[in-house]
């Protein structure tokens, strides 16, 4: 498969399908699930299909160090490059790590101010324009409504899309009465998508919990598999 049909039929396709069109410039969407779910997995999926059509992702932790990341991206692209039986996969994956910048902040306390103040000087002096802003890790549980703004008014103003992860409470599923889990429910309207992992038998489904469109949602028929890390269309 060349790089070009393996972009057309990435199931990144049907994702941007069900939320009408993708998650759009300046908005913010998150994965969220219990911990070791496949959180990562799916925000690097998100990652390496704009990095196969040219676009520039920074890659923001809070957890794992860049080694960790770089591990991540090689092996996700491994496995979808396998399963597609993608031609000159290696010269490919050469290529796309120009466009990939990975940033690690290892203390739990950092604040906003101090991630912008690293990462503008990078976009404003031309060095680094992104697309996308992968943010993983973030410390939902201790961060405001009033901090998470800080970060959608940065997306807006460098008009990209932010994809974070955030982890669920591990005892006890807390569902509002939207059907939204804690922690990520006192941030329902800074995000305009939300999707929950749910570990089944034998695959991870994907719940759609908030998009871009009004009305019932569409039933996001992906699933991610827990032992290649790939997400894959999914019909019941």
């Amino acid at each position: 498969m060349l790089k070009e049909e393996l972009i057309s039929k990435s199931p990144i396709r049907v994702l941007e399908k069900s939320i009408h069109g993708g998650l759009g410039k300046g908005n913010l969407g998150v994965f969220t699930a219990r911990k070791g779910v496949g959180k990562t997995a799916c925000l690097v999926h998100v990652a390496i299909d704009k990095l196969l059509r040219g676009q520039r992702v920074l890659h923001i932790s809070f957890a794992d160090d860049p080694d960790h990341i770089r591990n991540w991206y090689k092996q996700v692209f491994n496995e979808v490059a396998k399963s597609s039986k993608l031609e000159h996969a290696n010269d490919i994956y050469e290529q796309v790590l120009q466009y990939r910048l990975i940033m690690h902040f290892r203390h739990a306390d950092v604040t906003f101010a101090q991630v912008q103040k690293n990462v503008q000087p990078i976009i404003t002096d031309g060095q680094f324009s992104p697309e996308l802003i992968i943010v993983d890790g973030y410390p939902f549980d201790r961060e405001t409504p009033e901090q998470l703004n800080q970060w959608k008014q940065f997306a807006k103003e460098l008009q990209v899309e932010m994809w974070f992860s955030a982890t669920l409470h591990q005892e006890k599923l807390q569902l509002d009465e939207r059907g939204i889990p804690a922690p990520v429910n006192k941030f329902y309207d800074l995000f305009s998508v939300i999707i929950m992992l749910i570990p089944m038998k034998d695959y991870i489904d994907f719940k759609l919990l908030k998009d871009l469109g009004s009305g019932d949602m569409e039933k996001l028929c992906l699933k991610l598999d827990p032992r290649t890390l790939l997400i894959a269309n999914h019909r019941v």
